[in-house]
């Protein structure tokens, strides 16, 4: 009997490439696939109604056993234009900030730059990703995903918190990559599907540029560039190390409990035969 493994995908533009040959290509109907928020894919993954999930990077610190499929992430290495602190253009002192309930790593991110990079304590709120009630209730908001690619700049005082953790640590960020929990069969050839999958999707970009464009009303060219040049999909040694500065200082901060070492499926090792 083959059971059935089953993955939780964020469902937002910047997470599509991993997904795409899951959802659309060759890896369609091998695994179960469900969507879900970044917080949400971290509850699955902890309840256990996932055995995969494509987790926000602060989650591997908090959900017991997980293991990193080696080489694929969600990372910025420049400005991300989707993780953004928003203010009204009129409203120059931040008391108060409302952070999107579908985030995890990026809730902690904007607490480690306002502690430690830019110095304020505004009083902290929960709320839906609703932008409109988030500034009504708040001076300014935390708005990631899809939703924060579609502000206009020119309308709203913006941090991209990507290019502020990379001016301030010189060093990658890393909001996601995919966990698996303990116990998973044929753990090379899992990390080896997934890799593929990565490539597949990344050689999918122009038709996932073409779906979201529509999807989302906003044109080509700009989703292009996001997928291009604003979202980096790799977890080399320089990501690594801005992942670990990350988890020092979250755990500084009282974030996370402890740090755990970060673990990782086994790749597959290909030796070359001797010439002889």
């Amino acid at each position: 009997m083959v059971l059935t493994i089953w993955i939780s995908l964020v469902d937002y533009l910047n997470s599509a490439p991993l997904g795409w040959s899951f959802l659309h290509g060759p890896l369609k109907g091998e695994y179960e696939v469900v969507l879900s928020s970044p917080a949400r894919c971290a509850e699955q993954l902890a309840a256990g109604e996932a055995d995969i999930g494509l987790i926000p990077s602060i989650e591997y610190q908090r959900i017991p056993e997980l293991q990193i499929i080696p080489g694929i992430a969600v990372a910025a290495v420049n400005k991300v234009r989707s993780v953004l602190m928003v203010r009204p253009r009129n409203k120059r002192e931040i008391r108060s900030l409302a952070l999107d309930t579908s985030s995890r790593t990026s809730v902690a991110l904007i607490r480690l730059l306002l502690e430690f990079r830019l110095g304020l304590k505004p009083v902290l709120v929960p709320h839906p990703p609703d932008l409109t009630a988030m500034l009504r209730a708040c001076d300014a908001a935390l708005l990631i995903g899809d939703a924060a690619l579609k502000l206009s700049p020119e309308e709203y005082g913006i941090l991209d918190l990507a290019e502020e953790w990379i001016a301030w640590q010189k060093c990658p960020f890393v909001f996601a990559f995919w966990a698996c929990r303990p116990g998973l069969d044929q753990p090379v050839e899992l990390a080896r599907a997934f890799r593929e999958a990565k490539a597949w999707g990344l050689g999918a970009r122009e038709s996932i540029v073409d779906h979201h464009c529509r999807s989302l009303g906003l044109p080509a060219p700009f989703l292009r560039d996001y997928l291009h040049f604003n979202i980096d999909y790799d977890l080399g040694a320089k990501h690594l190390e801005g992942l670990k500065k990350f988890y020092r200082l979250a755990f500084e901060a009282g974030l996370i409990p402890e740090i755990k070492p970060l673990r990782f499926l086994p790749l597959e090792i290909e030796v070359e035969s001797p010439v002889r």
